[in-house]
C-alpha cells in the first residue's frame, strides 16, 4: 500500500492512500489531494502510477516542486520508498509503502512478540558520536527523519551525513530505521542497512563514519523505569548531560581487511586531493561546520579534526598526516584561532612545506593578514557559506 503522509503543512500527519493510476495536488478543490496553503499553487503537481511506484510531475508550480531537496526537473521524478516531497517552502509530504501483512506475521497478529505481551514504553535516540553529542531525542512522532537539512525531525550537522539520511517509524512494538538512499550509508551495529529493519534497545546506528546514535527504549511502569532489554537484567536510564561526556579518542569502522581506526589508520595517499580545514573549536557550530558542509556541497574534499579528541595520539598522527597530504589549508581567522598555539603551530608547519594557506576572515576585528604572511584572505559572511566555498573553489582551480 501507498501513501504520503504530511510531515509539515496545514494538517500535520494527514494520510492520503495512493490507489488511482493518477492522483492531482494542489489549492484548487478540484484536486484529488486538497492541500490550503499559499505556497501550493492551484494545480501544483500530479502523481502518475508507473509499476510498482509513482512519477511526480509537477504542474508548471510557482513555487516549485522538490524530491528529498532536489528540484524535479521537466518529465517529473519516479519516487522511491522513504522519499520526501516539498511544495515550495511550507510543505513536506512524505512518500511511504506500507507493508502491512509482514508486519502481521512479525506479530502473528496478537499484538505479542515471542509469547510475551507488549508494555507500553517511551523511545529515545541519543547521540554517542559527533555533533551534539549526549543530546538525547525523544520518539514522539510516526514517522522521523534523520539528516544534515534543518526541516528534519533530528538534525545532525555533519558534513558526512545526508541532507536526508535515514528514517525511523513507528511499529507496534518500537521503532523501524531505514535508510534513505544517503551518500556514506547507514550501519546497525556494523552492518550496512539496506532494508528496514526493526530496531532493538541500545542498538548502535552509524551515518557515514563519524557521526553515531543510539536508540533506547524505556517501559512507562514509572518516571524512573529502567530501560528494558530483551535478553539481558534491566538497566537504569542513562541520560548523561553532554558536558560529562568525553569524545572518543578514536572511532572504529569495518572495511575489507577487518577494522581500522580513523585518523591513526587512514591509508597512505588519502587525503592527497583534500583541503585542511583549520579552525579553532570553538569557532566550530557557527563557522566551521556551515562552511565545512557548503565546501562539501561544492564538490571539494575536506579533511577536519573535529571528532579526534584534541591533542590525543590518534588526533597528532592524523594532524600530521593532513599537513604531508593535503594540498591546500583553509584556516578560519578569529580571535580564538590567533591565540591557539596548537593550531598556529599547524598552519606554520603547512607553510614551511610551500602549501598554499587561504586565511578565512569572519571576524572584522582581527586585522587582515600581517602575522600569517598568507593569501589575501576571504571575507567569510556566515550567512553565506556557499558563497565562501566557491571563492575557495576558484583558488583552488588557480593553484593547481
Amino acid at each position: 500500500m501507498l501513501r504520503l503522509i504530511m510531515r509539515r503543512g496545514p494538517t500535520p500527519g494527514a494520510i492520503y492512500e495512493l490507489t488511482e493510476p493518477t492522483i492531482t495536488i494542489g489549492r484548487g478543490s478540484k484536486n484529488a489531494i486538497v492541500i490550503r496553503d499559499n505556497e501550493v499553487s492551484r494545480e501544483h503537481c500530479m502523481l502518475v502510477r508507473r509499476g510498482d511506484d509513482y512519477e511526480l510531475v509537477d504542474g508548471t508550480s510557482s513555487n516549485g516542486t522538490f524530491v528529498n531537496g532536489m528540484r524535479i526537473a521537466e518529465g517529473g521524478s519516479l519516487l522511491r520508498a522513504g522519499a520526501l516531497i516539498e511544495l515550495g517552502d511550507s510543505i513536506t509530504l512524505e512518500y511511504e509503502r506500507v507493508n502491512l501483512p509482514a508486519l502481521e506475521t512479525v506479530l502473528n497478529g496478537t499484538g505479542m512478540l515471542n509469547g510475551r505481551p507488549e508494555a507500553p514504553s517511551r523511545h529515545y535516540v541519543t547521540v554517542t558520536s559527533g555533533p551534539n553529542i549526549g543530546h538525547v531525542y525523544p520518539l514522539e512522532d510516526i514517522i522521523i527523519t534523520v539528516g544534515r537539512e534543518t526541516s528534519n525531525d533530528i538534525t545532525l550537522a555533519d558534513p558526512e551525513v545526508s541532507r536526508y539520511h535515514l528514517r525511523l517509524r513507528r511499529e507496534m512494538r518500537g521503532y523501524s530505521i531505514e535508510d534513505m538512499g544517503s551518500t556514506n550509508g547507514t550501519l546497525l551495529n556494523g552492518v550496512p542497512l539496506t532494508q528496514p529493519t526493526l530496531l532493538s534497545h541500545r542498538d548502535q546506528i552509524r551515518l557515514g563514519t563519524m557521526v553515531q546514535i543510539e536508540y533506547l527504549r524505556q517501559t512507562v511502569e514509572s518516571e524512573t523505569a529502567p530501560f528494558e532489554d530483551d535478553d539481558t537484567p534491566n538497566r537504569p536510564i542513562e541520560l548523561a548531560p553532554t558536558a560529562s561526556l568525553a569524545r572518543h579518542e578514536t572511532l572504529v569502522m569495518p572495511h575489507k581487511g577487518g577494522t581500522r581506526t580513523l585518523g591513526t589508520g587512514l591509508e597512505v595517499g588519502a587525503l592527497r586531493d583534500h583541503v585542511f580545514l583549520a579552525y579553532d573549536r570553538f569557532d566550530w557550530q557557527k563557522v566551521a561546520a556551515p562552511l565545512l558542509m557548503a565546501m562539501q556541497d561544492a564538490g571539494m574534499k575536506v579533511w577536519v579534526d573535529q571528532y579526534l579528541a584534541y591533542d590525543s595520539d590518534p588526533w597528532r598522527a592524523a594532524v600530521d598526516q593532513a599537513k604531508r597530504e593535503c594540498e591546500l589549508m583553509v584556516l578560519v581567522v578569529s580571535p580564538h584561532s590567533m591565540i591557539n598555539t596548537v593550531l598556529k603551530q599547524t598552519y606554520r608547519d603547512f607553510r614551511s612545506m610551500g602549501k598554499p594557506i587561504v586565511p578565512l576572515l569572519y571576524d572584522s576585528t582581527i586585522p587582515a593578514t600581517g602575522s600569517l604572511n598568507t593569501a589575501k584572505p576571504i571575507v567569510y559572511d556566515v550567512r553565506d557559506p556557499m558563497g565562501a566555498a566557491r571563492q575557495i573553489a576558484s583558488v583552488i582551480a588557480d593553484s593547481r
